[in-house]
């Protein structure tokens, strides 16, 4: 997403220098990456500065950003933007809800380990920061009252769809509606649990059902070994694509689930409501931000898996219903979620900071 919005920063004539994990030497990264990666970020930034060209602005995400935070006049004192996918303490708060409820399992060393590290780091560097981009309204509620940040501290970004995925519109056929969509990392905070469950009480009513799962993160057997073994043929797995042979692959299906209990505003969303695709997804986070209840897809409540098999059968039962929200979303992508839109409140941040930042000879 960053790099779509950074593409419309360099077009106005800024150089935009990315520092990512996958630069980590194979020793520092892994689960050492959580450590390593901020202070090597920290490190190329010093060596910058004394290179003579130190960074007006560097955006880290939010749990690497404190070690930069704390020492950022060695590195030439550049304006510190956190970028938030979902802000760590209440993605913290839903995971330990689900361990309270048994539903994911949350262990000690976890329970000790993410805190420290991850939750301290992230803290430190929301404090520090001179500016936070977060991806949905909620999120930028809740660091306002926390952080007491005024408004113009916070700002929400959202990701958009690749043209790829409106040019695929005109093709769509609302008449077959025997295939559902997964798209997104196959995670418990994703609603893996309740998708199984909801596409269980679908396929008993619907023998000729599928499910398609695209962009799992994970190998075909560890999806499928998630559903019981009478619906494992029932589940097709779509292996990685370009953005048009996915748009291709979402052509084929009717709706798309997706019961996440913690986002940012998932791109997916995005692309598959571009190429007229309702959605079923729950009433939090970027889900309840783009999705209109009943105008361009439903909105469900949280680990409600009866809720989602519900609404998807609504859609699946009514052709005219299904193209009406289909093709509402399709409109709604291209009025509103495309990349030149998504990356002007970026554009006009970064101007504000870069424009204020007074070098010294």
């Amino acid at each position: 997403m960053l790099g779509s919005l950074h593409d419309r920063v360099e077009a106005d004539g800024h150089t935009v220098e990315y520092f990512t994990a996958e630069q980590l030497p194979p020793r520092l990264g892994g689960r050492l990456a959580r450590f390593t990666f901020p202070w090597l970020l920290w490190r190329h930034t010093v060596a910058a500065a004394k290179a003579g060209r130190p960074y007006d602005v560097v955006n880290v995400h939010e749990s690497s950003g404190a070690i930069l935070a704390l020492g950022r006049h060695a590195a030439g004192n550049p304006f510190l933007v956190i970028t938030s996918h979902g802000v760590e303490d209440r993605g913290w708060a839903v995971t330990r809800e689900d361990a309270r409820l048994g539903r994911s399992p949350l262990s000690l060393k976890a329970r000790i380990w993410h805190p420290l590290t991850i939750l301290t780091q992230a803290r430190v560097g929301l404090r520090q920061a001179d500016h936070v981009f977060c991806l949905n309204e909620e999120d930028r509620v809740f660091l306002r009252r926390k952080y007491r940040f005024p408004e113009d501290r916070v700002t929400r970004l959202f990701p958009a769809a690749d043209p790829a995925y409106l040019d695929a519109f005109p093709s769509r056929d609302y008449t077959p509606a025997d295939r559902l969509l997964v798209f997104g990392t196959w995670l418990p905070r994703k609603g893996a649990a309740d998708i199984v469950a909801a596409f269980g009480t679908l396929a008993a009513r619907r023998p000729e059902l599928k499910l398609v799962m695209m962009g799992a993160g994970f190998p075909p057997e560890v999806v499928l070994g998630s559903f019981p073994e009478q619906l494992r043929e029932r589940v097709e797995y779509v292996g990685p694509g370009t953005e048009a042979e996915l748009a291709e692959q979402m052509l084929r299906c009717a709706v798309y689930l997706i019961p996440s209990l913690f986002e940012g505003t998932p791109q997916t969303l995005m692309e598959t409501m571009a190429t007229g695709m309702p959605a079923v997804g729950t009433a939090t986070c970027g889900m309840k931000d783009v999705i209109r209840d009943g105008a361009n897809g439903f909105l469900i409540p949280l680990r409600d898996p009866m809720a989602l098999a519900t609404a998807t059968e609504r859609l699946l039962a009514n052709r005219e219903l299904r193209e009406r929200l289909g093709r509402q979303a399709h409109e709604d992508v291209a009025a509103n979620y495309t990349w030149d839109h998504a990356a002007e409140p970026l554009r006009a941040v970064y101007r504000r900071l870069a424009g204020t930042r007074i070098r010294t000879p």
